[in-house]
């Protein structure tokens, strides 16, 4: 019986599918790599005033993979637009047989006055590649410009204290506390406390509005830095604002603080409700530290030279005593003043800047640049970005950008500001040793590479 041999395959004809199997999908993976994006609210129609929105932005390709998403909201006039969380939702379409991949951003959007409000287009950037090892293809876009219908609900006050939410919860203190009834009894230089606290369900602590101004002759106000706080509990926004202000009795009399209404709009029931912190009514009287002495000392009926000199010793005493008293309020006054001013102005708010970068936390971070920026350079209007750029910062650049790229990815863990705050520093006071006069700063949106 003859055997049949069959023969082994030679080792060139193996290593010829070999090379067929690696080149075959790594020519595939060159093809085109095509991409878009999508800006639109989470539900149709109009919103009301200071409800949440969602503006959902959309980044597609028909790529396999994602990388450096970058772009960076613009100011809404008559509204905030601000992203609560780095998370995206991944996407899937079929679209004629290929299949699409997206990411989708969260952006809340919240109304503060009625009427047509509009979202400007900003630019937004990304890469897309077709495959393992292939050379990514990059992206930049602009969004189209998004129209909000805002509307006002049924029975509010316009520039009243107005909150949309499904839960608000309002707590206030006197300090010292009011009485049940009648008028507090205070004294010239006493102080009287108002602190009001506001949560809200799906609003943000900066969209509460602060609380009025308050003009009282006879008493000096100071209001103190409000204290915002946000929460997001598995994608859930929560917000709370606390407010204080301080009045001082400056003279005797009868005054009154006013009443202060905080209107609450259900847009679940469509109920519009009110807090009332009612008047504080106080009756100011005369301070004995005030009084030189003089009239209690004339009491004393006719007195030898040692009793007169006595008495005008204690008058001198009770004299200084007041004036000494007087420079320390109006000191004390001129304190409390400059540090009001100090907080509402650029300093204050570029050491915030400072601390929140130092402390490694880019929403922070971020949230408290752009409170700077827009103190420092209020009619420019300018993002940190922009800001790098106007200057030819390129340092400052590479960190603003990757701030951006940390917030866009949900990277906070991996994130360092001190750099950042370093270079914050050296560009502001750069930028305060030019000259009086000196030529302007260049375009604000002029065109760069990414470093």
């Amino acid at each position: 019986m003859q055997r049949i041999r069959t023969k082994p395959a030679r080792p060139a004809l193996w290593l010829l599918l070999l090379a067929l199997l690696v080149v075959v999908p790594v020519a595939a993976a060159d093809s085109t790599v095509e991409g878009e994006i999508r800006l639109q609210p989470a539900r149709e129609g109009s919103v009301w005033v200071g409800q949440e929105l969602e503006l959902q932005l959309e980044l597609w390709s028909d790529g396999f993979t994602f990388g450096d998403q970058l772009f960076v909201l613009p100011e809404v006039a008559g509204g905030y637009l601000l992203q609560a969380d780095s998370s995206t939702v991944k996407l899937n379409e079929n679209r004629e047989g290929v299949a699409w991949q997206g990411l989708r951003y969260s952006l809340l959007f919240y109304p503060q006055r009625e009427g047509r409000l509009e979202v400007p287009a900003f630019e937004v950037r990304f890469t897309s590649s077709a495959g393992f090892g292939t050379e990514p293809s990059r992206f930049e876009f602009l969004t189209p410009a998004l129209a909000v219908d805002s509307k006002m609900p049924p029975g509010a006050k316009r520039g009243s204290l107005l909150i949309t939410s499904n839960s608000f919860e309002l707590d206030y203190s006197w300090s010292p506390p009011l009485p049940v009834e009648g008028p507090l009894e205070l004294r010239v230089g006493d102080a009287l406390t108002l602190e009001v606290t506001r949560k809200a369900q799906g609003v943000p602590g900066m969209v509460f509005a602060p609380l009025p101004d308050f003009s009282i002759d006879g008493l000096a106000v100071y209001p103190g830095s409000p204290a915002v706080r946000d929460r997001i509990n598995r994608g859930d926004l929560s917000g709370s604002r606390t407010d204080s202000v301080t009045f001082i009795c400056e003279r005797e009399g009868s005054f009154s603080v006013p009443e202060l209404r905080f209107q609450w709009w259900d847009p679940q029931r469509e109920k519009l409700s009110e807090r009332l912190i009612t008047a504080a009514e106080l009756t100011v009287a005369a301070n004995p530290a005030f009084q030189s002495g003089a009239a209690a000392v004339s009491q004393g009926g006719e007195s030898g030279p040692g009793w007169a000199m006595i008495a005008a010793s204690v008058a001198l005493v009770l004299l200084a005593a007041y004036l000494l008293r007087r420079i320390a309020q109006r000191a004390a006054s001129a304190v409390r003043y400059w540090l009001q001013q100090r907080r509402a102005g650029e300093d204050w708010a570029f050491e915030q800047a400072q601390k929140a970068c130092r402390s490694n936390a880019p929403h922070n971070a971020y949230r408290a640049i752009s409170i700077w920026l827009d103190r420092a350079e209020p009619e420019a209007g300018l993002s940190l970005m922009a800001y790098a750029t106007a200057r030819e910062d390129q340092e400052l650049l590479r960190e603003a950008i990757a701030l951006q790229e940390n917030l866009a990815a949900d990277g906070d863990a991996g994130w360092n500001g001190s750099a950042l705050a370093r270079l914050l520093e050296k560009a502001r006071n750069n930028a305060r040793k030019i000259a009086p006069g000196a030529p302007g700063l260049p375009p604000l949106n002029p065109r760069f590479k990414r470093l």
